[in-house]
């Protein structure tokens, strides 16, 4: 027989019940109140933090422009002597790579890769920032031409879109632009850089059909959001009067704007009619979101520009099975030829367990499914395209 209930038992347990909702409700109304306003506060002091940035990023370009300024190199004696270097050392195009001496490191690495390729090192020429790069190329690589442009500025150590990396591409555009008006076409190249196979082999100097090829971000899919939107990375210029006006305005806007100089190279190649850009495909040049693909159809250089902090790269890059220097500073072969059956066989490893993603690949790829998202965009996408990369400084608010 059962009991019979007791109502003021049951009015407690109701009471009770509804307090319990109540308080939890009010906690979760609390707590969604403090999130939101400290969601705010975050991003008003990351907002306020990358203005102090960009206006001390802006500041440093104009403080130091005329140690990397057009003028400066067209007048020099150094640039005089590389001009004769390459009227009598380079019948085919140069590729130029830049560094300090903090980027020695990776440089030895990079050229470690490519000096199993026949031939490659003859194209090179090193844009020596300080001595101690100069001095240290000359002895570990005799046979590699240097330009040697000291330039205090750079001297320190210096990270994704600060000052001195503004002030390097500022540098780089106008070597390019002092090169063009002297007629000289080249190679723009990187160190940050994987070389499978020798993309001179592919002989784009010598197709008329364009008047720069640029390496490109996204992905052959037809889908790709990114898709010839310029790396910046590697690409060819052809020297003749459409590139030389191409660079002009690259180096103007370089030495006002706090914008990445491929939002630049993007916004010029898809609104002027000259010159003539073309993109690289995929499957010769890739970024490093390769390594997050299926890793098929493997590229002749994959760019691995994953990190925004330099002093991390070559750490990183060892994870993922492209550190190829022994202790004794010798080359190892035989990781650059496992790097390659790795790539070749599509069994590089970046599983969570082993190889934890950085700070600055979390970074990059929250930013570009942002970018992808935008430029899907019914309609707005399509015009935001030529102009949304110009803003990468400023938008990347966490960098």
């Amino acid at each position: 027989m059962a009991e019979p209930s007791n109502p003021k038992s049951n009015l407690l347990h109701t009471i009770w019940t509804n307090t319990e909702h109540i308080l939890y409700k009010a906690l979760f109304n609390r707590f969604t109140l403090i999130a939101f306003y400290a969601f705010w506060f975050l991003f008003g002091v990351l907002v306020l933090r990358k203005t102090q940035n960009a206006i001390t990023a802006v500041r440093y370009v104009k403080t130091h422009g005329e140690s990397v300024s057009l003028s400066s190199i067209e007048q020099s004696r150094e640039f005089a002597d590389l001009i004769k270097t390459l009227d009598k050392n380079f019948p085919r195009p140069p590729a130029i790579f830049l560094l300090n001496q903090y980027a020695l490191n990776m440089t030895d690495n990079f050229l470690c890769n490519t000096g199993t390729l026949e031939g490659v090192h003859e194209r090179f020429i090193f844009v020596t920032l300080d001595t101690v790069a100069r001095d240290t190329i000359k002895k570990r690589w005799p046979q590699i031409q240097q330009f040697h442009w000291p330039t205090p500025s750079l001297y320190k150590p210096f990270s994704f879109a600060e000052g001195a990396y503004q002030t390097i591409y500022l540098l780089r555009s106008n070597l390019a632009l002092a090169l063009i008006k002297k007629g000289k076409s080249f190679w723009m190249m990187q160190q940050d850089t994987f070389w499978r196979k020798n993309i001179f082999d592919m002989n784009y100097e010598d197709n008329m059909a364009y008047d720069a090829i640029f390496d490109q971000l996204g992905s052959e899919e037809e889908s790709s959001m990114r898709k010839e939107w310029v790396n910046g990375a590697n690409f060819f210029i052809r020297a003749n009067n459409d590139t030389q006006l191409f660079f002009e305005s690259m180096s103007e806007k370089l030495a006002h704007w706090y914008t990445p100089d491929m939002g630049i190279m993007i916004q010029q190649c898809h609104t002027w009619k000259k010159p003539v850009c073309a993109y690289i495909p995929h499957n010769v040049v890739y970024s490093w979101e390769w390594m997050f693909t299926e890793q098929k159809d493997p590229p002749y250089l994959m760019q691995l520009d994953c990190e925004t902090d330099g002093g991390s790269k070559l750490m990183q890059l060892g994870r993922y099975g492209f550190h190829f220097v022994n202790q004794d500073g010798s080359c190892n072969d035989q990781k650059v030829a496992l790097a390659k059956a790795k790539m070749e066989n599509g069994t590089v490893e970046v599983q969570m367990t082993k190889t934890l993603p950085s700070w600055g690949r979390l970074q990059f790829k929250a930013y570009w499914y942002i970018v992808d998202y935008m430029l899907w965009t019914p309609i707005i996408g399509e015009y935001l395209k030529p102009y949304l990369a110009m803003i990468g400084f400023i938008l990347m608010i966490t960098i």
